[in-house]
């Protein structure tokens, strides 16, 4: 293992003792440029913060490595976050270097984006947060943090042991049970014994009418994601893809007024996903 990968590492495991993060000021008034998102869409993404100021030469400097990271893992459940710092420049100057730079991800200005932010002195400064609203980087360094991106998708994925499948688990059962449904039938797989456990709440989600179809749902704008490249001798199976992405974000729509807020917020992401998909064709 390189020096670079053992440091990443360390990071990683260290900075996981951290609080949760909840957002905070992602939203219309605090919103600068980019595509918008939200303090919802965040909810089961990785993320990183890149917190950053118009008038700060180094910031500047990275933002085009921050954008090719955006590049690099935007069809995964994975958002990048700029978060401009107040007193560092004006909007207007924002939204230049945004066009100079060809940003494309979402930029925020706030005094804070999330509730459990990590202390920092100085910027850039970047963090990163999994899946289940852990800070598993901080610091300055763009390799590392992509590291630490890597490793978090990839453990979102495909968890490493027991006991990050209980925590992947225990977090969606509360927060995403459409993302459950498919771990949990995964997880009955692969740790049949301790899968009795959470029998119960798996019986709970899949008979409910609105979960079964959020499932289907989740599952669709997943497969989406990785379809959505085309060649320019593809231009009929372009439309045809164009056609199932509308005729979806039709179909499930409904599932954004369930009664159930989880069910709401997850058929929002899900569809907001599909609709940024359309938007790339």
């Amino acid at each position: 293992m390189s020096r670079l990968s053992v440091v990443a590492v360390a990071l990683v495991c260290a900075a996981s003792l951290h609080a949760a993060v909840r957002w905070s000021n992602v939203d219309a008034a605090h919103y600068l440029a980019g595509r918008k998102a939200s303090e919802g869409y965040l909810v089961g993404k990785v993320v990183l913060v890149d917190r950053w100021g118009a008038k700060c030469p180094p910031c500047r400097a990275m933002l085009p490595q921050v954008e090719q990271i955006w590049q690099s893992f935007k069809t995964k459940p994975f958002v990048v976050l700029g978060g401009h710092c107040e007193g560092w420049g004006s909007a207007d100057e924002v939204r230049r270097i945004v066009e100079e730079k060809g940003l494309t991800y979402p930029i925020y200005e706030g005094a804070r984006l999330s509730e459990g932010e990590p202390p920092f002195d100085g910027i850039p400064f970047l963090y990163v947060v999994d899946e289940t609203g852990l800070v598993v980087y901080k610091g300055r360094n763009e390799r590392i943090a992509t590291q630490a991106i890597v490793t978090a998708l990839t453990d979102m994925e495909a968890p490493r042991n027991l006991r990050q499948w209980r925590r992947f688990l225990d977090y969606e059962l509360e927060a995403l049970p459409g993302r459950a449904c498919l771990r949990l039938e995964e997880f009955r797989k692969k740790f049949p014994s301790e899968a009795k456990e959470y029998a119960e709440a798996g019986r709970k989600l899949e008979k409910t009418p609105d979960i079964k179809k959020l499932v289907e749902l989740v599952k669709f704008a997943r497969q989406a994601k990785d379809m959505r490249e085309f060649t320019d001798r593809q231009k009929d199976k372009k439309k045809k893809f164009a056609r199932m992405l509308e005729s979806a974000i039709s179909k499930y729509a409904p599932l954004k007024e369930s009664v159930d807020p989880r069910v709401a917020q997850e058929a929002k992401n899900a569809i907001a996903d599909l609709q940024w998909t359309q938007a790339a064709l």
